[in-house]
């Protein structure tokens, strides 16, 4: 890692939240910009992230497979009073999750939809830490990860990755509906995640700048 960061402009990171989390103290100490994926990891660290602000190192966040981020972080600049994500995911997408393992839920036997998390978007990261990356991302636009309010359910009926997104403050109400194909890959995550990495590296190039 440190022989790629002294050789690197720009690290990119799509392996898992434990290796992001590792990658933090890399880049302050070779001063280095990179893009991240599993940004649930990032929770986990938060005077780390606090370093590379104050040390001006940037860091790049792709919305993954949420839409209306640039909602979020205007209303942000105002007063946020909630943010809310609801996740509706095919069963099999959410095998060996440690949340689902230490509640022991058999998700070939569900039949109908079936609630398998409600909490902080803090505790989504560390008992799904490969199903849940856009509630890290959607807190660390908005509330925060202890503020912002996650339920994740497990729908047989469904085939595809759905994301609801509410926020409450003085802008008004806003609420975002994504329904996203799952990566063919990795059914842990959705396609357009893997499109939104790509979208941001464009973004990082180009000197014109669309959008919040």
């Amino acid at each position: 890692m440190e022989t790629l960061a002294r050789r690197s402009d720009l690290l990119i990171e799509a392996a898992s939240g434990k290796a992001a989390a590792d990658l933090l103290p890399v880049l302050i100490r070779h001063r280095r910009a990179a893009l991240i994926l599993s940004t649930g990891g990032l929770l986990s660290r938060p005077g780390r992230l606090r370093a590379l602000a104050r040390k001006g190192i940037p860091l790049y966040l792709p919305s993954g497979a949420l839409a209306g981020l640039d909602g979020i972080k205007a209303a942000a600049a105002g007063r946020l009073r909630s943010v809310t994500l609801t996740t509706r995911k095919p069963p099999r997408s959410l095998a060996g999750a440690p949340g689902i393992l230490r509640r022991k839920i058999r998700l070939e036997k569900l039949r109908k939809p079936t609630v398998v998390f409600q909490g902080s978007a803090r505790q989504a990261a560390k008992e799904f830490p490969q199903n849940i990356n856009v509630a890290a991302t959607l807190a660390l636009a908005g509330v925060g990860p202890d503020r912002t309010r996650v339920k994740i359910i497990a729908d047989p009926r469904i085939r595809v990755n759905i994301h609801v997104v509410e926020a409450v403050g003085d802008f008004g109400r806003l609420t975002i509906r994504t329904e996203n194909l799952p990566s063919p890959k990795n059914p842990k995550s959705s396609l357009l995640a893997v499109k939104s990495a790509a979208a941001t590296l464009k973004q990082i190039l180009n000197p014109l700048k669309v959008g919040t």
